[in-house]
């Protein structure tokens, strides 16, 4: 059986795996779903320097203490860029790494960076203190009522730093000798451009149609079948 770490974007925590947990649970696999510092029920530990670093190194210290091995890594949105960092820090625990509409970063490359239009987005967003970053409205990526409403009650400002701050080196070379998977939206404009970059560096790359970037967290059967297969 597999172990599945799940990652989470921007706002989220852990709970937003909610709905998808028991369905992975069901099928006899074991699934981790931390909340990233600074977030929901950490957001108290929020602070300008908890960036992109202290979330990477925080997943690959959970493969090591839970002795994980051959974790399936998956991450959605933000999620992308933390998963990514964190394949090169705990390279030996690492056995697939999963984009779930995501960013998929290579060294020096930062969220803003590789969605320019996302920092703008940000400074119209402010969260309660100057360095946060209030959430966006989740029915602006796709969401129906219900979703929105799901999602908006429990999201919570993040530090601007988590999408300011650059990857760090190494995840290239891992990247490289594990089976990677990039999924995402079709119908979507969001990560379009990142998935054809994904390609082009030679992950399985699949177009989920008729689902949005907030679909894959609210109705998860389609993103349980992809993540099924890979085991």
């Amino acid at each position: 059986m597999a172990t599945f770490v799940l990652v989470h974007g921007s706002w989220g925590g852990g709970w937003v795996w909610d709905r998808l947990r028991p369905l992975l649970e069901s099928a006899g696999h074991t699934v981790l779903t931390p909340t990233l510092t600074g977030l929901a029920e950490r957001h108290g530990l929020s602070s300008p320097d908890v960036g992109l670093g202290v979330h990477s190194r925080e997943i690959a210290e959970l493969l090591e203490s839970e002795g994980v091995e051959n974790a399936i890594l998956v991450g959605h949105s933000y999620g992308g860029m933390v998963i990514t960092g964190a394949a090169a820090l705990a390279a030996d625990r690492v056995g697939q790494v999963v984009y779930v509409d995501a960013f998929a970063p290579v060294t020096g490359e930062s969220a803003f960076t590789m969605l320019p239009w996302l920092e703008k987005a940000f400074a119209d967003a402010p969260g309660p203190a100057e360095w946060e970053v209030a959430p966006l409205d989740p029915g602006l990526l796709g969401a129906d009522d219900e979703g929105a409403a799901w999602l908006a009650s429990r999201l919570t400002p993040m530090s601007r730093f988590t999408h300011e701050e650059p990857l760090g080196p190494g995840s290239e070379e891992v990247l490289a000798s594990r089976a990677v998977t990039y999924l995402y939206c079709a119908d979507q404009a969001l990560f379009t451009d990142i998935a054809a970059s994904a390609e082009k560096r030679g992950f399985r790359v699949v177009a989920l149609p008729d689902v949005t970037h907030v679909d894959l967290l609210t109705s998860p059967h389609i993103l349980e079948r992809e993540l099924l297969n890979l085991v």
